[in-house]
């Protein structure tokens, strides 16, 4: 894996996350948008080794906790869920588009949730509730369909797939 290159993807994801751009793709009167962050968790987790995964789904986690208001919830969900999906993935294949949107609607419910968990501990929560962490991680997952292609063509050229020792597992 390419980590500048990982570095310049994720602050870019969390600009455009935390910008006006992702307004105009806002639903109802909530401002419910599609986390393009948690797409990119989702991502690198089936796709990278379990090592790379680590690593990747706690820089997400704080990308993630930097557009929002707190650090820390995100960080440690987003890493535990991550981690528990590059697990998941020696058992299921998650090869298919739709399954893979599923993923992305159950770990944004899990993660999301025990970042709303972690968040009580430390101050009152200000989030939407329960209706709001489903909606964002459907709308991610339905995102996911539209920005595939651009996803997998980013992940290429960071280097997702590339082992570390040159040659992938199965051809050692």
């Amino acid at each position: 894996m390419k980590w500048v290159r990982f570095t310049f993807l994720i602050l870019a994801a969390a600009v455009i996350q935390s910008s006006a751009l992702m307004d105009i793709v806002s639903l109802t009167d909530m401002h419910i948008k599609p986390d393009i962050l948690l797409v990119l968790l989702v991502y690198f987790a089936i796709n990278c080794d379990s090592y790379d995964v680590i690593i990747t789904s706690f820089a997400i986690g704080l990308a993630t906790d930097i557009t929002g208001t707190q650090i820390g919830p995100c960080f440690l969900s987003f890493g535990i869920i991550g981690t528990a999906l590059s697990h998941i993935k020696k058992v299921i294949l998650l090869k298919h588009t739709r399954q893979q949107a599923l993923t992305i609607i159950a770990a944004g419910v899990l993660a999301y949730s025990m970042a709303v968990i972690l968040a009580k501990f430390r101050v009152p929560s200000t989030t939407g509730g329960p209706f709001k962490i489903f909606a964002v991680s459907v709308y991610s997952g339905i995102l996911w369909f539209l920005i595939r292609w651009p996803v997998i063509t980013l992940g290429k050229w960071i280097g997702v797939g590339i082992h570390r020792f040159g040659a992938k597992p199965q051809e050692r």
